[in-house]
């Protein structure tokens, strides 16, 4: 069976419900329930539950006894910045998709780069970024106006190839998640909730 393109399977759900819940949690250092949570984010119960059990799992948010049949307060114990933390029901870090996170934050960092360079800078730890990988990023981004070509490589003879060089453009930045490129040869951005990009088909 085909895999489904990540707009359409995103239309199902928020996609960045978990980073709103988040951002509710971090505004309430007294404690929060999770109807206040509901009330600052319009997000159903359900998916608010499964989120915060992750992240009392994980350690982020622990939960004060309350007698039988009173609401539970929760305090957020671990605050690790703005990015809502990407969690398996069980807390573990969810790792799919890590190398695309850092190449993102990175690229907004650096004045301008080559593909070899986003790879050697966004690699921490357990998440090496392959310069295949960030080649191909660094290419599906500079197509959807994310990127600008600030030298275009090309051949060197013996030498090799020169590679191409890039800049982050200031003003797409969207936002904290990276852009998506899904397999039908397209950029969807989860910041906007659309594809930013298509490939045009061959004639």
């Amino acid at each position: 069976m085909a895999r489904q393109p990540i707009d359409q399977a995103l239309q199902k759900r928020h996609p960045i419900s978990r980073q709103a819940i988040w951002q509710a949690i971090r505004s309430k250092p007294e404690g929060f329930f999770y109807t206040d949570l509901e009330r600052a984010t319009r997000i159903n119960r359900a998916t608010i539950r499964s989120y915060v059990e992750a992240l009392r799992a994980g350690g982020y948010v622990d939960a004060e006894p309350a007698a039988k049949f009173a609401p539970v307060l929760f305090r957020l114990v671990r605050d690790v910045g703005h990015e809502a933390p990407r969690l398996r029901p069980d807390g573990a870090p969810v790792t799919q998709g890590a190398s695309r996170e850092q190449m993102w934050r990175t690229m907004k960092i650096a004045l301008q780069f080559t593909a070899a360079d986003l790879a050697v800078q966004a690699s921490v730890p357990g998440s090496v970024v392959s310069d295949v990988d960030a080649k191909d990023y660094c290419k599906r981004l500079a197509a959807a106006g994310y990127l600008a070509v600030i030298s275009k490589g090309r051949a060197a003879g013996r030498n090799g190839t020169v590679p191409s060089v890039y800049r982050f453009v200031r003003s797409r930045d969207t936002g904290p998640l990276p852009p998506m490129v899904q397999r039908l040869k397209s950029v969807f951005d989860p910041n906007l909730n659309q594809v930013v990009w298509q490939e045009e088909p061959r004639a």
